[in-house]
């Protein structure tokens, strides 16, 4: 089968949907099948128009960013790639980027399968500005999706319920997958402490993401001058992409800079080490349109470690609050670092056993898509 995936940026572009795409292209190509990826030049840093990767072939085009991602306006179409695929799988339809390619691969006749994400999500967003604007071209999108779709997939039981009470449609659950290596990889807390010079007994309050203001890193910084007034015998980790500045000079303000340690990303085995030497992984973002699934949740459960996390998005469908994780309101440090203090207090047991690895979701996928299957 001939599957092309689509979304505006990928490698070496970091984020969730690029690791997601990444992920499922590389898997479906090792089941045998012609894997494609387009994307914008965005983020490219250089890197060729046209190259193989990992077995899946990856197709830059130009396009014209208007100061979102989203709102990206593709500047050419590659029509022979689109024309000859059996599948093309759009991810996101909140990318005018996605929906342009995905009307031109619907002009040829191919079939279209769209993931929709955090469906009408940006109501939620706190600048009312962004929320009016954002929400309003939300569902012009969506209602375009729509009428274009072959297969309607979601990734989060909210959005699935939002389709069907808002839009009458009855969408196809299909979530992200986890690196094979979380659920076997031997538990290894020691690397990351040697690495970081961090004491055995020392707790570890552990967030991974994007260092971005609306996944809330600013959150859980405010909570450790309330989590000393408990004990001063732990850290705060903050891992992954984007500036740190503003992060150390908050808590420089704030008087606590020794307790919170910020290592920008990470390569993937320290990464698993750093969650095995934590007490909890917090997700603390601030509204529904950045928690669309969390692969970081997967990836905790998988290393059988709770989550503290945000009512927001996805998380409240996934987390069963005092079972598997708890659940606290956004952009409340108080609340926060309350819970983290009480953690101990609770008997949580990670959802492991309906974790699927990104193999068997590619799997998944390529049933869905229909065609001449490859083993």
């Amino acid at each position: 089968m001939r599957i092309v995936h689509v979304h505006h940026t990928f490698y070496p572009v970091i984020g969730g949907m690029e690791r997601v795409v990444q992920k499922l292209a590389e898997e479906q190509a090792k089941l045998g099948h012609e894997v494609h990826v387009v994307m914008s030049m965005y983020g490219a840093e250089g890197r060729p128009r046209e190259e193989l990767m990992n077995g899946v072939y990856v197709h830059r085009v130009k396009a014209c960013k208007l100061g979102y991602p989203d709102v990206m306006i593709p500047m050419e179409y590659p029509d022979s790639i689109l024309r000859d695929a059996d599948v093309v799988h759009i991810h996101s339809q909140n990318s005018f980027f996605n929906m342009k390619m995905a009307k031109r691969a619907k002009r040829y006749g191919v079939q279209v399968v769209i993931h929709f994400v955090a469906v009408d999500a940006l109501a939620t967003h706190p600048n009312p500005i962004k929320r009016m604007l954002g929400l309003h071209y939300q569902k012009l999108l969506t209602r375009k999706a729509l009428k274009i779709a072959d297969l309607i997939l979601v990734k989060s039981m909210r959005d699935k319920q939002v389709l069907r009470d808002r839009y009458g449609v009855d969408a196809v659950y299909v979530p992200d997958g986890i690196d094979d290596k979380y659920l076997s990889k031997p538990k290894d807390p020691d690397t990351f402490r040697r690495k970081f010079s961090i004491e055995e007994d020392t707790r570890i309050y552990l967030y991974i993401g994007r260092l971005h203001p609306a996944k809330g890193p600013q959150v859980l910084v405010k909570a450790v001058p309330l989590l000393c007034r408990s004990s001063e015998n732990f850290r705060v980790v903050l891992i992954g992409p984007g500036l740190r500045e503003w992060l150390i000079k908050m808590a420089k303000k704030l008087g606590v800079e020794r307790y919170v340690l910020l290592t920008g990303p990470v390569e993937e085995d320290l990464k698993i080490s750093a969650i095995d030497a934590s007490i909890c992984v917090v997700v603390s973002s601030l509204y529904d349109y950045v928690e669309v699934f969390s692969l970081v949740v997967s990836e905790a459960w998988a290393r059988e470690k709770p989550v503290v996390a945000s009512a927001v998005g996805e998380l409240p469908y996934r987390i069963r609050h005092g079972v598997n994780g708890l659940l606290v309101p956004p952009n409340n440090p108080q609340t926060l670092a309350k819970t983290l203090i009480e953690l101990d207090k609770y008997d949580l047991k990670p959802s492991i056993s309906k974790l699927k690895t990104w193999h068997e979701i590619a799997r998944e996928l390529c049933l869905l898509y229909g065609g001449p299957q490859k083993r």
